[in-house]
């Protein structure tokens, strides 16, 4: 039994049966885990887009109450350039927004204005009205403020100015600094990648992008949002990165906000986390090794402990049977001995009393000694055959010649044949492959056939053995056949039943061709018995064949 063997396969199917359950498990949780991930990308941009355009409709509202105010000011206490530039100027100082404020007549004339170079006279009557609750306050689109050196992005904005009998008398307009809009949405950049910036209906950058998009100057397609007020889509950007971009309208005025994060970031969260599962599913599976090899190791120790235990007691019973067979063998054995032994013991007399004659010649001394040796070993050879069959040996992964094994055992049971009157008839195919056996198994098995064939003819009869190679089955078929009376039919089925036998109490355990069967099923093989009583025909006797694998 390969033990090594069933190490690997038990390491194997404890791995199998913890880390296939695992495994689905940690790809079904980073297939929900990419879900998540996307979806929580989604939402914040989507809530980013969201809030930050409230801010702007509230930053403009703010501005539009403050236009509101100052109309209604300059409504109460009439156009007194005195008192209005000192507003004015605590206006500019006390909210950072206002870049200047100036008052036009109802012809677009400058009657006021807080900058040294007043602006060329505005078409008041041709800016947008705008959809909020203030009406009366337009705002015109921004546009790029030069003040000194610096160009800054501006938003103009205008609001009637009515006198006391409610006539419209001029305009009074305020020019915004839009970089505090841009400021705000910078601060709303996430990670690496992620920006927020503000385009107006025509796709023109409003503020100042991550990645060095200018105001007022660059460009972006709106077609995909086009009669939309808000989504979100997998889009490719101004840099033509692949992104997940959220966009929300601002409510009242013509303009978008943008959030945006490059996918190849989105997707980093993934891989880091299909990093850290591989990581863990790694130390999880060392652990589930070390504990498989454990456990294996110790499954393993035991099993060949109890594996050898019984296999030394196999190995007993197979050895008294097969003792126990040679019993029978072996009567034949002192006859066989003692010829040599005689004909050594005659010729050595021989030599000693012609070592006295004169004139006798070397040779002749030689010639008797070598007849001596000849019988020593041809005396020495049966001993060595009676100890082979005698010994056993437990190497599994041993391989044995079939004609050797048979043409040993004939020469133990050779002689005892003989003196029954048994003619033994042998015919075994030359150059035959080896089996996969030890030879102790395989003289056990053929010992106790054979022995079981003399048996069956206590008068005399006919032993014939045949092997034969089948290549196309890579099998050694095995024959022993007897002339004896044959098996009955009701008995033919019991023959490799456990202490089944026909011989009188104590002549005999039962096991013999149990052990046999038991031995070749174990070696891969089969056994297979045809026998007649002569009842069914003339012929009458039992032939055993035996099918054993060469690999």
């Amino acid at each position: 039994m390969n033990f090594e063997r069933l190490r690997i396969l038990l390491i194997i199917a404890f791995m199998l049966v913890s880390l296939v359950p695992m495994a689905s498990l940690g790809y079904k949780l980073i297939s929900q885990g990419e879900t998540l991930i996307q979806e929580k990308a989604s939402s914040y941009l989507t809530g980013l887009a969201q809030r930050n355009a409230d801010a702007i409709k509230e930053f403009m509202e703010e501005r539009q109450n403050d236009m509101s105010n100052l109309s209604n000011m300059i409504c109460l206490f009439g156009l007194d350039t005195t008192l209005l530039k000192l507003q004015f100027k605590q206006m500019e100082g006390q909210f950072k927004p206002y870049l200047a404020f100036f008052v036009q007549d109802k012809s677009g004339k400058h009657v006021f204005s807080t900058l040294e170079n007043p602006l060329d006279p505005l078409p008041i009557h041709s800016t947008d009205k705008s959809g909020g609750s203030l009406r009366e306050i337009s705002v015109k689109d921004i546009f790029m403020f030069t003040n000194g050196s610096e160009q800054i992005p501006a938003l103009m904005i205008c609001t009637p100015l009515l006198n006391k009998s409610k006539e419209n008398c001029g305009h009074l307009c305020a020019l915004v600094d839009f970089r505090l809009v841009g400021l705000l949405l910078k601060k709303s950049n996430i990670e690496v990648t992620g920006e927020v910036y503000l385009v107006d209906k025509n796709g023109r950058f409003l503020s100042a992008s991550r990645f060095g998009a200018k105001a007022l100057k660059d460009r972006i397609s709106l077609i995909a949002i086009t009669g939309k007020e808000h989504g979100l889509h997998e889009i490719a950007d101004y840099r033509g990165e692949r992104v997940l971009q959220a966009y929300q309208k601002v409510d009242d005025f013509p303009w978008y906000v943008m959030a945006d994060q490059d996918m190849a970031e989105i997707l980093n969260r993934i891989k880091a986390l299909g990093r850290e599962a591989i990581v863990y599913g790694m130390l999880t599976a060392m652990v589930v090794f070390a504990l498989a090899l454990f456990i294996s190791t110790l499954i393993v120790n035991i099993l060949k402990a109890k594996y050898q235990y019984e296999k030394e007691l196999e190995f007993q019973v197979i050895q008294k049977e097969k003792l126990a067979s040679l019993g029978l063998l072996t009567s034949g054995i002192a006859h066989e001995l003692n010829t040599p032994l005689a004909n050594a013991l005659l010729y050595t007399q021989i030599a000693k009393e012609e070592l006295n004659e004169p004139g006798i010649q070397i040779q002749t001394i030689q010639q008797r000694l070598s007849t001596v040796v000849d019988e020593v070993r041809q005396g020495s050879k049966i001993i060595r055959n009676l100890l082979d069959f005698s010994r056993h040996n437990q190497n599994d992964s041993q391989t044995t010649n079939v004609n050797k094994t048979l043409t040993k055992l004939m020469g133990i049971a050779g002689p005892h044949c003989s003196s029954n009157k048994i003619k033994v008839e042998t015919e075994l195919e030359k150059d035959m492959p080896d089996i996969k056996a030890d030879a102790s198994t395989l003289q056990a098995i053929l010992t106790n056939l054979v022995a079981n064939a003399i048996e069956a003819m206590p008068k005399g009869g006919n032993l014939r053995l045949k092997t034969r190679y089948v290549p196309v089955l890579k099998t050694i078929k095995i024959e022993i056949a007897d002339s004896g009376p044959g098996i009955p039919k009701k008995e033919l089925i019991q023959i490799f039943n456990p202490f089944f036998t026909t011989k009188k109490p104590g002549e005999g355990t039962g096991l013999g061709l149990f052990v046999s069967h038991e031995m070749i099923r174990k070696l891969g093989g089969d056994i297979k018995v045809i026998s007649s009583t002569g009842e069914e025909s003339i012929q009458h006797g039992t032939i055993f064949t035996i099918e054993l694998p060469i690999e």
